[in-house]
């Protein structure tokens, strides 16, 4: 094998890092998130809130560094758009968890049973997909597994939304229902985008490419 293959080589495998690192910091965004929830009459100092901001400043970083390599490598080992794509949809979910600490804060509500446990599917369904990701390389059959149970877990989540949904408007209060709702439509949004980055890359493995 020449130096110059040892050299391609070494530099693909980066982008495999990148993208379990930046699953792994969102999956930890989550469960920041769930354990903020969980306390409860958490106001704007809470440290768990600069933990969060932390974080997702972390999953920035992870992804710039992607882009910037992306921009800088010949031969990657995954379809560019594909690489791209996938750490874009990462990104959405862990930026979706730092808004909905700041909008708690904001609003001033106390999560609801619905919340925590939209929250806790949707660590379950990051971790699988950071299970596949982690495994994409050496076992495309477990991964997809991952895969299509964390593709699983979105489905819970919108029929825990839609009823959660049908729940708040029993409330007379206006306010109260808006401010929920918003709550409800950015955990709702977080797991449409992990069953997007689950569709990208069902399609990486489909495409043998790894």
């Amino acid at each position: 094998m020449s130096k110059w293959t040892d050299l391609f080589r070494s530099h693909e495998g980066r982008f495999y890092d990148y993208l379990v690192d930046h699953t792994q910091v969102t999956l930890a965004g989550l469960r920041l998130l769930y354990r903020f929830m969980a306390e409860g009459d958490a106001g704007p100092e809470h440290s768990l809130i600069t933990s969060m901001s932390a974080l997702e400043k972390q999953g920035d970083a992870i992804r710039r560094q992607l882009i910037d390599d992306l921009l800088s490598t010949f031969v990657t080992p995954i379809d560019r758009e594909d690489l791209y794509d996938l750490s874009r949809c990462i990104d959405n979910v862990l930026d979706y968890a730092d808004s909905t600490v700041k909008e708690l804060v904001v609003y001033q509500i106390e999560a609801t049973p619905e919340m925590l446990e939209m929250v806790k599917v949707l660590e379950e369904a990051a971790q699988n997909l950071n299970e596949a990701i982690a495994h994409m390389k050496d076992n495309v059959k477990l991964a997809l597994e991952h895969l299509i149970a964390a593709k699983k877990h979105e489905n819970q989540i919108e029929t825990i939304y839609r009823l959660a949904n049908e729940k708040l408007f029993d409330s007379t209060d206006v306010h109260y229902i808006f401010k929920v709702r918003e709550v409800y439509r950015h955990l709702s949004n977080a797991a449409d985008k992990l069953d997007e980055a689950a569709d990208v890359m069902g399609s990486i493995l489909i495409k043998g490419n790894v």
